[in-house]
């Protein structure tokens, strides 16, 4: 998710060299990125106008958001081809974007929408209610088993009572609303084109963005051009009209040896990077390097609570002490983050530090170590077991070389207290389906998301998985949280169910990375709201 990247959800950068062997690295890579360019697998600025190259970390699974929210899918969309309602100020504030105005019902049921005209998809059909019920409609479809239908699962009806008009119906008062409609999941694609290409859709996405889908190969490359009709409804953005650039190359580019070597060649203009990767560019005056510290991620540990020994609190107890967050932070990312004690990110309206600090788990080996004594898992040949049974489990996550990094220091962590891990990962598209299955014991996750809410999407019952039991404790200050339309009634709900999650130990929260990005100085304006969303019109290469 955009879970957030999920949302989002968020997908790691891949990075295979060390820095003992960076320099020798960037030589090489640098006449490997050239040629790939001379043959057209990576297509030269030259030839195509006025082009930005941009990095992508993988090849997204597809580009229709009623089916994917992972954070790449929500990165191409979201920067370049759709649009929403809203968006966010930077106080995270909701201000029309293709609503110009909404109106909330006494009961909290019924939001209206207002809708700015004038605005086209890229393929002529006219944006309008219609349209907007047709993306609500869909998800809400069963038929489309779409991701997104959790996260307005309140909503119960839309309607399109004229073309400017877009009512939505909820089943109770669903107070994150209005801040999700400013997320990629819910900006609109053409009707038209979704009816006609079917199945291929995923393949073939009509937005009303600034940029247009041109051509897609696969594990290499999209490519976006100027979309010539378009309108910037956004007050915010520095650029009111038609993008500046002619198109934006989004290159598929795994190996963050790579991605420096080509940002100092120039066939890249702005990339993200690990923290390690940006030091031959540090002190470079063509490049602006800037780190995200108000990020919106978290990265945390979590259960299959359905099977023992998960299912007792006592052990989760035990294992929330047991891993080294320092450490995990520094191997992932370079130490280029925070340490969580808490279930919700920093950058998140609602965190309650006071709540991380005095209910939060801090490493503490030792008291691990007691408390797997207490709970009856004794020392056996250096990996404990209780009733026979050896304290032997398995941990799944997604590919990439920082959560890799981190799973190498929880392995590590959990053997040094006598729990013995094997650990295992897969692209996004295979790791999350197989957490619906009884399969594992532990999954090491991360999530992006910019409100509250985000702890009903993970940890209200059933969850994310449909594996966790019902806890009032949790599930009501979260429901109180979700219906509860004034703001600072609402905050303090948010503040009882990080209370509730942490002292259930419902999962362990680890880190929250800061995303560093690295932008050429010729490429101009280049800026990201508070959903982190860029301003891509605004986009400019310098002469």
């Amino acid at each position: 998710m955009e879970l957030i990247d999920a949302h989002a959800i968020a997908l790691t950068q891949k990075r295979g060299t060390s820095m003992l062997d960076r320099r020798q690295f960037l030589l090489g890579s640098t006449a490997v990125f050239g040629a790939l360019a001379l043959t057209g697998i990576v297509p030269a600025l030259a030839q195509s106008g006025k082009v930005a190259h941009m990095r992508l970390t993988i090849d997204p699974e597809g580009l229709y958001n009623v089916q994917s929210i992972s954070l790449v899918v929500s990165d191409v969309l979201g920067n370049y081809l759709v649009e929403s309602l809203v968006y966010l100020d930077e106080d995270g504030k909701a201000q029309p974007w293709l609503a110009k105005s909404w109106n909330v019902a006494d009961d909290g049921k019924t939001v209206t929408f207002k809708l700015k005209d004038g605005k086209t998809f890229h393929d002529g059909t006219k944006f309008d209610a219609a349209a907007v019920k047709f993306h609500f409609d869909t998800i809400m479809d069963p038929q489309s088993a779409s991701p997104s239908k959790g996260m307005i699962e309140p909503l119960s009806k839309v309607e399109a009572p004229d073309g400017e008009t877009v009512v939505f119906h909820f089943s109770k008062p669903f107070a994150p609303f209005i801040n999700l409609m400013a997320l990629s999941y819910f900006g609109f694609n053409s009707p038209t084109a979704v009816k006609k290409e079917g199945d291929s859709y995923a393949r073939n996405p009509v937005g009303t963005g600034p940029f247009m889908f041109d051509n897609w190969v696969p594990g290499t490359r999209i490519e976006l051009k100027r979309f010539p009709d378009f309108k910037q409804y956004r007050p915010d953005a520095k650029n009111q009209g038609p993008a500046h650039l002619d198109g934006v190359v989004l290159d598929v580019l795994a190996e963050e040896g790579v991605v420096t070597s080509a940002l100092q060649t120039g066939e890249l203009q702005a990339a993200e990077l690990t923290a390690d990767a940006i030091l031959p560019l540090k002190g470079d005056p063509q490049f602006e390097i800037t780190t995200d510290k108000n990020a919106k991620n978290l990265m945390f540990l979590e259960f299959d609570y359905k099977k023992p020994p998960f299912n007792d609190h006592d052990f989760r107890d035990a294992l929330s002490y047991a891993i080294d967050r320092e450490s995990v932070l520094a191997a992932a990312y370079g130490g280029n983050g925070k340490i969580a004690l808490g279930p919700l990110s920093r950058g998140i309206p609602g965190y309650d530090d006071s709540v991380a600090q005095k209910y939060g788990t801090p490493y503490d080996p030792e008291k691990a170590k007691s408390l797997l004594d207490a709970a009856g898992w004794k020392e056996d040949g250096g990996v404990r077991a209780k009733d026979g049974k050896k304290a032997q489990f398995s941990v799944l996550s997604y590919a990439g070389s920082t959560t890799e990094r981190a799973l190498a220091v929880i392995q590590a962590n959990f053997a040094d207290v006598g729990v013995k891990v094997d650990v295992s990962t897969s692209d996004w598209g295979s790791f999350y389906p197989r957490l619906l299955k009884p399969t594992w014991d532990m999954d090491l996750n991360r999530w992006t998301w910019p409100d509250p809410n985000v702890m009903s999407q993970l940890f209200r019952s059933p969850g994310h998985r449909q594996l966790l039991r019902a806890d009032p404790s949790i599930d009501e200050p979260l429901d109180k949280a979700d219906t509860t339309l004034d703001t600072k009634k609402r905050m303090q709900y948010v503040s009882d169910a990080q209370k509730a999650i942490l002292e259930d130990r419902r999962i362990v929260p680890l880190i929250t990375d800061w995303p560093i990005t690295v932008v050429r100085e010729e490429l101009e304006n280049y800026r990201l709201d508070f959903t982190g969303r860029l301003y891509s019109a605004d986009l400019d290469i310098a002469a």
